[in-house]
């Protein structure tokens, strides 16, 4: 299943994503906002890969790599998880240091809330971000999620550190809001 915006196409990972992979999980800027220790071994990616497959019990696929349509680069991924109910998932993301600040990010958390909302018809997204991570609150607020709380030491992260967790929130009709006032509400 392969599906795009502008600049960017979104896919399941296959094994020739292996390297490229393997080069985001060793970027420190990156891992140091993720909870999950990312595989760098070439078996551990590859097996990785292989769990992130769609399935039987999960169809759609929910793991995304990004791919810069110019270069053919994978720069990142994004994914739903945690489902918590039939209606609620869980949003993550990564992206190479080298493509941050691009606004390769607010357009791949776009498309995924299109795919979240209106393929799999989820009526809330989530998203955890740690408290000091500044760029991603902001970039969370710029698609209006709005803060639901804050919870001290929840998480450890890639400096081995607990942090603070902001939980954000997206609701279907919150989401299809900026979309209301135009031409193009039929999403």
């Amino acid at each position: 299943m392969e599906l795009e915006s502008e600049r960017l196409c979104y896919r399941s990972p296959t094994m020739t994503d292996t390297e490229d992979l393997r080069e985001i999980g060793r970027q420190k800027t990156v891992i140091r906002w993720l909870h999950l220790p990312l595989p760098v071994d070439r078996a551990d990616v590859q097996e990785r890969i292989l769990a992130y497959q769609p399935d039987h019990v999960h169809p759609l696929p929910l793991f995304f790599v990004i791919v810069e349509k110019r270069s053919q680069r994978v720069i990142g991924w994004i994914d739903l998880h945690h489902q918590s109910s039939f209606h609620t998932m869980e949003l993550g993301y990564a992206l190479h240091p080298h493509w941050q600040h691009r606004g390769h990010m607010r357009e791949a958390l776009e498309w995924m809330l299109t795919y979240g909302f209106v393929t799999l018809d989820l009526h809330r997204i989530n998203a955890w971000c740690a408290a000091e991570n500044t760029a991603s609150i902001a970039l969370l607020e710029r698609l209006h999620f709005r803060a639901q709380g804050c919870l001290p030491k929840r998480q450890r992260l890639g400096d081995g550190c607990f942090h603070a967790m902001a939980l954000y929130s997206l609701m279907r009709e919150e989401w299809r809001k900026p979309y209301d006032k135009t031409a193009c509400s039929q999403i």
